[in-house]
């Protein structure tokens, strides 16, 4: 039931959820403003963007144009769609923006569809007359296909067609063409002036190529394994004087350099001796980073497993710096922040750091999540600043924020209505798309009720923490009453909603210390004006732009959709629901997380107060709709609340230094340890939510034998908080 006439209600509903979420449009204070709204497509929501000095570049989805080329500097007026170069629905730009882009001096370089001479290499500077097809590499509705892009010397070099051709191009169309034909080439990597790269060019293997941007000025630079038998060059990463890469021949995969000749193209060291790898032990993507020619990168040395390891490009200089139990994420990246190389592992709450000066490898106080390395834009540093995407019991899914220093406030903003922390491998997290001057930029996390994908900027310049709320939208209860639910602020002690009838020049208004507001008595049918402020520290923020709404306001829908929901107090918990006149009852369930026993509960009238709770504990619960008399299935996804007081920002403010969980150790085999006390409940989880074991402490211990190798994720009840834990099964 829950596709039925969803194609149909679609487009109504996204208009409804873009009405809702009336999102003030001036910055006050660190508080988010939504600057652009976008619609979901089969590659997801916003790509992962691409940045040109202050302008960021991504592609997303409209229900008016489609997939297209869309910029960014943080400000309302600065978000835009480029250009329509596929006019109408059909969108110009697939999936993998990312990875069908480049910058050079400036312009973005990007691979386009424009409807009628197929998808070809296109250009842009951010403005409509500066986008325009550069060239079509095969003419006719036929795609030349650009891709692997880089740069080097004022030359874009990319492969065309089937990944065969090398191509460069100075941004013109009289300076793009051929260069060289393969049987595959890859891996383009600019250096020094000239572009490297692994090619087969006769069915003998992938070898290491570079290119001076000219046919003749295009050769082999060294093949590293012999004529037969491919070394498949990849990885490459450039410092100053030295590029490296990751290659196989007889030593396996290990770690080379070239400064450009093919005397200078060396094995760096047989890390892992004889023919096992030491950097790799199949063909894939490794991250590395570099402070100067200096290398930070994973590797095993067939003893300690993968480890942090640092190279100056010689064999003396080659050497392990880490040596955890766990060993290094070999997916992670290795950001350097304050001169110090940061790494991750699955076991560890935060990132390691080494620092080169004093040689010392230790934990920092800078968060480290499993989704850093499984999905794009999860975090971002500025400075010693970090901003990152996370959740909480409390609030959900949001942006958090961390200076390295122990102790510092986790919590951000408040972007969702809905704690929306999933049972589902799923998760939706808020993406960073980056930070342009002093905005910081992200799209919302992705939930089954929404329609909209909004985006958001913060002025990271602003160093107070109140500001009127970035989220305030009405819930409509009748044609004479609505609700006006908005984000909660940290500092705020009171709020101030002040509405009127359209036109008329006086404001009436509501005081409330909650972060929500009964409009009853409405005007049916009416057009009001609405704005907000908050109270924080002693004084009144500004108020929010004026938004409108109009309280006959009435959407058609078969789908049930969460709005909001809030805590009234350490036991009374609101949910907010979109009537609709297909669904004007409902039932919600609910229980603490990881018990059995569900209490259900009815509502008709868009909002159920839930009393009685335990007070600062974790629940979880489903919904579902009745058509016509009869109930629908539960919804399939679970979502979660947390009974709080007042003044609770997190689930930390209430847990004891002495009462933070620790298990150990992680990775397990047999048995599990930790800090609780007997007789406290757990219950283990995979990754998609199932309950594979559940049980109670025993000397503080818990088997884990019967569970097969893989990811999990330990729960435990009980005691003065509720704790979720990753763990890893040998």
């Amino acid at each position: 039931m829950y596709n039925k006439e969803f194609k149909k209600n679609i487009l109504q509903l996204t208009v409804l959820i873009a009405a809702l979420l009336l999102i003030s449009s001036e910055i006050v204070k660190s508080q988010a403003r939504q600057i652009g709204s976008f619609s979901s497509d089969s590659y997801g929501g916003l790509s992962t963007s691409v940045q040109a000095g202050n302008i960021i570049f991504f592609s997303a989805n409209t229900q008016t144009y489609g997939r297209e080329l869309w910029r960014t500097d943080g400000t309302e007026a600065g978000t835009f769609m480029v250009a329509d170069i596929n006019p109408g629905l059909g969108g110009s730009i697939i999936g993998y923006f990312e990875y069908t882009s480049h910058v050079m001096n400036g312009i973005i370089y990007f691979r386009a569809d424009d409807g009628v001479n197929g998808i070809e290499l296109w250009r842009s500077d951010g403005t409509a007359l500066g986008t325009y097809m550069v060239l079509d590499i095969v003419p006719g509705s036929g795609s030349g296909a650009p891709g692997g892009f880089t740069h080097t010397n004022n030359m874009l070099f990319f492969t065309a067609g089937t990944g065969s051709s090398l191509w460069r191009s100075d941004g013109t169309t009289a300076g793009t063409f051929s260069i060289g034909s393969f049987q595959i080439v890859s891996n383009l990597t600019g250096f020094n002036g000239n572009v490297y790269f692994s090619a087969d060019i006769n069915n003998s293997g992938q070898e290491l190529w570079k290119s001076n941007g000219t046919a003749a000025g295009t050769q082999l630079l060294k093949d590293l394994n012999g004529v037969f038998g491919a070394s498949l060059p990849c990885n490459f990463h450039v410092t100053p004087n030295i590029l490296y890469f990751m290659a196989n021949t007889n030593d396996g995969w290990e770690l080379w350099k070239t400064t450009g000749s093919n005397a200078s193209t060396v094995q760096v060291k047989d890390i892992n001796p004889g023919n096992a790898g030491g950097v790799l032990s199949v063909y894939s993507v490794a991250n590395a980073g570099n402070i100067g020619n200096t290398l930070y990168f994973s590797a095993n040395d067939g003893v300690t497993g993968y480890q942090l390891w640092k190279s100056d490009g010689t064999d003396a200089g080659t050497v392990r710096i880490s040596n955890l139990t766990n060993g290094v994420d070999q997916n992670g990246a290795f950001p350097v922040v304050n001169g110090k190389v940061l790494v991750n592992n699955y076991a560890s709450e935060f990132f390691w750091q080494y620092d080169p000066v004093t040689d010392i490898f230790d934990e920092s106080a800078y968060p480290s999540r499993i989704w850093f390395n499984s999905y794009e834009g999860k975090y971002i540093f500025s400075g010693n600043e970090m901003f990152y995407a996370d959740k909480d019991s409390v609030f959900g899914c949001e942006i958090y924020y961390a200076d390295g220093n122990t102790g510092t406030s986790p919590f951000f903003l408040e972007s969702h209505l809905t704690d929306n922390w999933f049972s589902s491998s799923t998760q939706g997290f808020n993406t960073i798309c980056g930070i342009s001057g002093t905005n910081l930029i992200f799209s919302q996390a992705r939930s089954p009720y929404n329609a909209v994908i909004p985006l958001f900027s913060i002025d990271l310049s602003a160093s107070a923490s109140c500001s009127y709320p970035s989220v305030v939208f009405p819930v409509p209860l009748s044609f004479t009453s609505a609700h006006f639910v908005w984000s909660y602020i940290p500092d705020a002690s009171q709020y101030e909603l002040q509405y009127r009838l359209q036109g008329n020049p006086s404001w009436n208004s509501e005081l409330t210390s909650q972060t929500w507001v009964a409009m009853n008595n409405l005007t049916d049918s009416a057009d009001y004006e609405y704005r907000i402020r908050a109270y924080c520290n002693g004084a009144w923020t500004a108020f929010s732009d004026i938004k409108n709404y109009n309280s006959g306001l009435t959407v058609n829908d078969y789908i049930l959709h969460i709005l909001a929901n809030k805590s009234e107090n350490d036991s009374t918990h609101r949910i907010y629901w979109l009537k609709t006149p297909q669904i004007t009852n409902m039932q919600i369930r609910y229980r603490v997380a990881g018990t059995t026993t569900w209490q259900t509960v009815s509502n008709s009238n868009g909002y159920r107060r839930l009393t009685g709770l335990i007070p600062d504990t974790f629940y979880e619960y489903q919904w579902r709709a009745n058509w016509g008399g009869t109930w629908d299935q539960w919804f399939p996804s679970t979502l979660y609340f947390y009974t709080k007081n007042e003044t609770l920002t997190g689930v930390a403010d209430i847990i004891p230094d002495n009462m933070v969980p620790l298990i150990y150790p992680n990775p397990v085999l047999n048995s599990l340890q930790g800090n609780f006390r007997d007789e406290t409940e757990y219950y283990i989880t995979d990754i998609s939510g199932r309950i594979c074991q559940q049980g109670f402490f025993n000397n503080n211990n818990v088997n884990v034998t019967s569970l097969e190798s893989g990811l999990y994720i330990l729960i435990v009840h009980g005691g003065i908080s509720n704790s979720s834990i990753k763990f890893v099964k040998k």
